[in-house]
């Protein structure tokens, strides 16, 4: 893979490492069914499983135009098989709930604006979200969290209505209103307090999709393992067609004591995110130090054995072993909802930061030698190279006759030169100062310390060299 090829292609032809079923399972509500339906439109070999899944998990839940997509879609692949017929009954019955749920919470609210009931008012307006939300009118659900924004009297208001807003926003994707939620949490008067981890995932999310990776990993480094595990009840345990099902796909962390970031993000996305971005922006030192030290990530790699072996590779210069996992692994990175769009601009920025904490070990250096390890051919390497120095990105030369590089900023002589320098000026300010001491001794102006001061004249005198002890207690050799 060289730093000069073009944006991979956004579909993944061969079949990723992990089993579907076992990979999905890390997932519940929204986010399962997100990820699915992503998965069917990247990978054509998992298109038909992966919408089966989507559609059995649809029909628990009452996102009814969800499921027609998904059984449409499925229906152009594979009419054959039983899920890509629609179930219309289903379908029938769910409409229905829905529209009778949709009634009854319009009429209530209608009830408390008449009555004049702020409060009520805005737990009507956040009810609505939640329904809109869990059918899949996100657009609906946040024009109706919005809204509760004049009914809110409390700080606990504004908290829930925040973390309402960045929920739906961020499975939306929509960056700015997510940034403008959490400055409203900020604002809090008592601070984030415990939901700075939540905060600090969200963030690290957000970071990620603006393409900050190393902001994003010092971010999700925070994340505790414990706040990525999923509730023991979720979407899968609902009953399908029930009444009260409509939160089936995102049950609402209003009244809880903390949000969950599980909702979003399995212990193993935060792993390889960690672990890819931290490859594409540590140095080798700080990335030693993070293994050593950080228990957090620890606990992270424990889920994703291949991140740690990608880490110890980087720390143990063995370059070949880091780009052999990374194209082992690409397809699963591919197919990931928040890495996808980034996994060509990743590589591209680890296989930076390999070449360059190759070079600096080196004042000169064989291409063939780096090739080798690198476990690619010397035209790669000196291509790379190339584009490297010219974007100002690596300060080295290179003989193309020679097959060699040179480290420009390995001056020896201008070393050994300021050394030198500063060795001279230590030695004239020293000797300035033995002169001035010279004078007032000369001059009888000095001050015979008291006896209890003598050790201490001594201690000074036996820390200075012999020549110049000698001058200052006999002026006549001067």
């Amino acid at each position: 893979m060289s730093l000069q090829q073009n944006q991979n292609s956004k579909i993944v032809i061969t079949s990723p490492q992990f089993e579907l079923e076992s990979y999905i399972s890390n997932y519940y509500g929204r986010n399962a069914v997100d990820r699915l339906l992503f998965i069917a439109e990247r990978c054509p070999s998992l298109a038909v499983a992966s919408l089966s899944l989507a559609i059995t998990r649809l029909k628990q839940t009452q996102d009814v135009t969800s499921y027609q997509d998904a059984v449409e879609r499925l229906h152009t692949i594979e009419p054959a098989i039983p899920l890509s017929t629609p179930d219309s009954e289903w379908v029938e019955n769910i409409s229905r709930e829905n529209r009778e749920q949709s009634e009854k919470l319009e009429q209530e609210l209608k009830r408390y604006k008449n009555n004049l009931l702020k409060e009520s008012i805005r737990m009507g307006q956040a009810d609505l979200g939640d329904f809109y939300l869990a059918i899949g009118e996100l657009a609906n659900a946040t024009q109706s969290y919005i809204r509760q924004r004049e009914y809110c009297t409390t700080h606990k208001h504004v908290k829930d209505l925040s973390l309402d807003l960045i929920r739906v926003a961020v499975f939306q994707q929509n960056w700015p209103q997510v940034e403008s939620a959490l400055a409203r949490l900020e604002q809090l008067p008592n601070g984030l307090n415990e939901l700075v981890p939540y905060v600090n995932a969200i963030r690290g999310i957000w970071a990620l999709a603006r393409g900050q990776f190393k902001s994003a990993a010092s971010l999700l480094l925070d994340v505790k393992v414990e706040t990525l595990v999923p509730p023991k009840k979720n979407a899968s345990s609902a009953t399908p067609g029930s009444s009260s099902n409509y939160t089936a796909l995102t049950s609402s962390t209003r009244g809880s004591d903390l949000p969950s970031i599980s909702e979003f993000l399995s212990t193993s996305d935060v792993a390889v995110i960690v672990g890819l971005c931290t490859l594409a922006t540590y140095s080798r030192d700080a990335l030693r130090d993070l293994l050593d030290n950080h228990a957090g990530l620890k606990e992270l790699l424990e889920s994703e054995s291949h991140v740690r072996t990608l880490l110890e590779s980087f720390v143990l210069f063995d370059y070949k072993a880091i780009f052999d996992t990374l194209e082992k692994h690409k397809n699963d990175y591919l197919l990931d909802i928040w890495l996808a769009d980034h996994v060509s601009r990743l590589f591209a920025q680890i296989r930076e930061n390999c070449y360059t904490q190759y070079v600096k070990g080196y004042k000169r250096g064989y291409i063939s030698r780096m090739a080798t390890r690198f476990g690619v051919n010397e035209q790669d390497i000196e291509r790379d190279l190339v584009t490297l120095i010219e974007s100002n990105k690596m300060s080295v030369r290179i003989d193309l006759e020679n097959k060699i590089f040179v480290d420009t900023d390995s001056n020896e002589r201008a070393m050994v030169y300021q050394q030198i320098m500063s060795v001279a000026k230590e030695y004239e300010q020293n000797a300035k100062l033995l002169l001035v001491n010279v004078e007032i001794l000369r001059g009888g102006l000095e001050v015979n310390p008291p006896a209890h001061a003598t050790a201490a004249g001594k201690n000074f005198f036996s820390a200075l060299p012999s020549d110049m002890t000698s001058i200052l207690l006999d002026p006549s050799r001067s």
